[in-house]
């Protein structure tokens, strides 16, 4: 990040213009200064100032200043190599009002980009006043980003005397201390001193759906960390400087040269072991072992796993495959390169990985909960794994996955602690607080504040000792993550379930005004609605999520029990069979269709839909007593 000047700016601000959404879009100068006429909030065309530059390669972007205290990144971004303008988002048309626009809270710098582009930033913002007072002591990544405050070395003039030096960490401290910046994750709190905790001041993303493949692959912008913390080379002990220098960023070694400074290169860098022609492209370690894309559109990053290439795994759960990449067998179908693998390796050990097993746990599939519980509490497994093997039981209610969740609070990591943590259910209330109320002492900030948020759901009375203050802390993380919509939407959560419904209503509201398409913010806002007696805007809000996300089963069983209260019963068992359609295994929309059905006195109707509840619920003591009252009543 640099101040745009002449000797900083590399993109063409000579004229140059572009048509994007109906509108020309110009790059130009004007007394010395940079200038872009650019789309606004308001959907017209306005002069903005460039004030900062970020990037020098393969692509720069430009910082816009506006009200409150906000920097702004540009959509469109200098591609360093082609030497064009080039729209960060070609594949999404993106207007005003949604959060993705460049002058909205997605593409701001305060919150998005200043913790990892600058030095001992605070970002100071007041949710009340909706506005930032952003400091940094650099505004670049200086030495202290990393090293903490120098005064101690600029007192004694000892390079041994900075507060944190990253030559005597160990290769998983020196991993988590890249984490901060290297890895997807939302931030608790502003950077503060390196070296604390990861998870004091950031809660990296498990695997999920949209971000990662099924089987752990980078498929959104990741980042390295999620990766990485993935590997072999993690487990045993390799860490990021073993392959970087740390200052520079650049390889110790080039080409397969840095992989045979460990593994024996007559082994391995030979085609008895790659099985293509030695020298070829096809022949390096990281096209098989590091295969990567492109993100930003131009910027092409590998995936740090190093895993083993395993093309069956394209044809099970439709990952992709080193082996089918751009410029390798991309033309191949997944079961050609399965086969080919297969003749090429077959004499090999099998890896069995627990990608499928996460693929189904993603699906709902009804079988996977014993798989995912085992997994969930493998120590051979990676941690990042088995968190969010851990995250998926959540969806589960059998005595595996109890089971599981309640070992997950004692577990070394943090990440597998905050996960169970999430996740946990259980029969009573007071077993609940009884294995939650440890964790409010957890000595990580994020394994605390999940802790707190689920005990937060049970009420104050008969909360365990340091609960009250749990909470307190998990709402000063919140707040400072309440310019973003995350942070307003689980303010809103702990505020519901404290019964102060004034408060619950303002953050919703707040976290929708920042991103409109947050579906679980609008359907909880609903609920609590609902709950004020507010029953027509509760209606139109779950509709509202209904018409853009059809799928979402807890919102139609939500409208169904809304529409029942208010004597729709018709309307209410259509929604119910619409969300048993889309989700079998929720069990509250079985368990209600039967009272409904049984209601209006249709037993052979209900019967079957309790046996399949049952099925899956063994445990619904509620459905278990229906159906028995059912078949008595009808004579079995």
């Amino acid at each position: 990040m640099q101040p745009a000047r002449e000797d900083t700016v590399i993109g063409d601000f000579g004229g140059a213009a572009i048509e994007h959404r109906g509108k020309r879009w110009r790059f130009f100068r004007n007394e010395g200064q940079f200038f872009v006429t650019a789309e606004g909030p308001d959907g017209e065309l306005h002069d903005y100032a460039v004030r900062f530059t970020f990037g020098v390669d393969p692509l720069q972007q430009y910082l816009v200043a506006f009200p409150g205290g906000r920097m702004q990144a540009l959509p469109f971004a200098w591609d360093t190599r082609a030497q064009r303008w080039f729209f960060l988002h070609p594949d999404r048309d993106i207007p005003p009002t949604d959060w993705l626009h460049w002058t909205r809270q997605a593409q701001n710098w305060n919150a998005m980009c200043a913790d990892c582009h600058s030095t001992h930033v605070e970002k100071n913002y007041d949710p009340d006043s909706d506005s930032f007072r952003t400091t940094s002591s650099e505004i670049a990544v200086g030495c202290e980003a990393c090293h903490g405050p120098g005064s101690k070395h600029a007192e004694t003039q000892r390079p041994d005397a900075l507060v944190t030096t990253t030559r005597a960490l160990g290769g998983r401290e020196l991993v988590e201390r890249c984490a901060t910046c290297h890895a997807r994750r939302a931030q608790l709190a502003d950077q503060g001193t390196p070296g604390a905790p990861l998870m004091d001041r950031y809660q990296p993303t498990l695997l999920v759906a949209g971000t990662f493949h099924a089987d752990g692959q980078v498929l959104d912008e990741d980042f390295e960390y999620q990766s990485f913390v993935q590997s072999k080379m993690y487990a045993k002990g390799v860490g990021c400087r073993d392959c970087h220098d740390v200052h520079s960023g650049r390889l110790r070694a080039e080409g397969n040269a840095l992989c045979t400074r460990c593994h024996d290169a007559g082994r391995f860098d030979s085609p008895a072991h790659h099985a293509h022609a030695q020298g070829t492209a096809a022949a390096a370690c990281t096209s098989c072992h590091m295969a990567g894309k492109k993100y930003m559109v131009v910027h092409f990053r590998r995936d740090h796993s190093l895993r083993v290439p395993l093309p069956e795994l394209s044809a099970l759960i439709g990952a992709p495959s080193a082996c089918g990449a751009a410029g390798c067998h991309e033309t191949r179908g997944a079961s050609w390169l399965a086969a080919a693998y297969a003749r090429m390796y077959g004499d090999r050990k099998k890896h069995v990985h627990w990608g499928p097993l996460i693929a189904k746990g993603r699906a709902g599939a009804k079988g996977a909960e014993p798989g995912l519980a085992s997994l969930a509490t493998d120590p051979e497994r990676p941690a990042i794994v088995r968190a969010t093997a851990m995250d998926l039981l959540g969806s589960y209610a059998g005595d595996a996955s109890r089971g599981a969740l309640e070992r997950g609070l004692g577990d070394p990591d943090p990440l597998v602690r905050a996960a169970a943590a999430t996740r946990l259910r259980g029969p009573r209330s007071e077993l609940l607080m009884e294995r939650l109320s440890p964790l409010l002492r957890d000595p990580v900030r994020a394994v605390r504040g999940a802790a707190a948020a689920r005990l937060a759901e049970l009420g104050p009375v008969g909360a365990p000792p340091g609960y009250e203050a749990a909470v307190a802390e998990y709402i000063v993380s919140q707040r400072f993550a309440s310019d973003m919509p995350s942070g307003n939407f689980h303010l809103a959560n702990v505020y519901a379930s404290r019964g102060d419904a004034r408060r619950a209503e303002t953050y919703y509201r707040r976290a929708l005004a920042i991103d409109d398409q947050l579906h679980q913010a609008k359907a909880n806002l609903a609920l609590l609605l609902a709950q004020e007696g507010r029953t027509d805007e509760a209606e139109g809000l779950f509709r509202a999520v209904l018409a853009s996300e059809p799928g979402l089963a807890s919102v139609a069983f939500n409208l169904a029990l809304l529409l029942a209260e208010r004597g729709r019963v018709a309307e209410a068992e259509a929604l119910l069979r619409r969300a048993l359609a889309d989700d079998p295994t929720l069990a509250p929309a079985a368990y209600n269709l039967a009272v409904l059905l049984a209601k209006k006195g249709d037993r052979a109707g209900a019967i079957p839909v309790l046996e399949r509840l049952l099925e899956g619920h063994p445990e619904h003591e509620n459905g278990a007593l229906l159906l028995h009252d059912l078949r008595r009543t009808a004579g079995r």
